[in-house]
């Protein structure tokens, strides 16, 4: 296995970790993950999933059993899926899961995290690595906030629709006398004035 810079970009790995907290769309973004990617064998997916046993659906468990559908992204891929589970009463917030997610990582080339409920669009994985090779910076880092799905995805290709971009300006401190902290607020999208490569932005995002 060649790693580093070494690696052709065609052999490049991709890390997704997820922090989901009771989120009954978890299965769906990771089956969107695998669906929609134009190299799935390249994808390996950490979940950690915060739940109510009894009530909640595991996030590893596709809508219908595998023996059923065995041609389920879930179930051709399930050896790419880890999930860490715990129960939701634990939860400290989702700092904590992303830092658990992200301790099970193992050596994949990009790394990244995403919510539980995405939808992803086709050919994600291709479309990200070109935009953060666009960079030509190693140490870059691509953030943003989703935009709204409605009205985003072609239902035919799969493609996002969307020519717009959320800009992360929108952005306040708040707190008294014991600290202040960033408050990102509802960001502006508009067209965007850089093409070709990612836009500088002041902040990453947060939720």
């Amino acid at each position: 296995m060649v790693r580093g810079d070494a690696c052709p970009l065609n052999e490049r790995t991709v890390f997704v970790a997820i922090a989901s907290y009771r989120d009954w769309q978890c299965v769906d973004t990771v089956t969107s993950i695998f669906s929609a990617a134009k190299h799935p064998e390249r994808i390996r997916v950490a979940v950690v999933d915060q739940i109510v046993a009894g009530e909640d659906g595991s996030c590893d468990i596709p809508r219908a059993p595998c023996p059923e559908d065995p041609d389920q992204p879930m179930c051709l891929y399930k050896n790419q899926i880890d999930v860490f589970q715990m129960e939701a009463e634990l939860a400290v917030g989702p700092v904590f899961a992303r830092h658990l997610g992200h301790r099970l990582y193992r050596g994949e080339y990009y790394s990244m995290q995403s919510d539980a409920h995405v939808t992803f669009t086709q050919g994600w994985d291709v479309d990200i690595i070109s935009q953060i090779e666009a960079t030509g910076d190693k140490m870059a880092v691509l953030s943003t906030y989703l935009t709204d799905i409605v009205g985003s995805i072609d239902p035919k290709t799969g493609l996002s629709k969307r020519k717009t971009r959320p800009i992360m300006c929108n952005t306040e401190y708040e707190g008294g006398a014991q600290g202040k902290l960033l408050r990102h607020l509802s960001q502006p999208e508009g067209m965007p004035g850089i093409h070709g490569m990612p836009q500088l932005q002041p902040y990453w995002a947060a939720g």
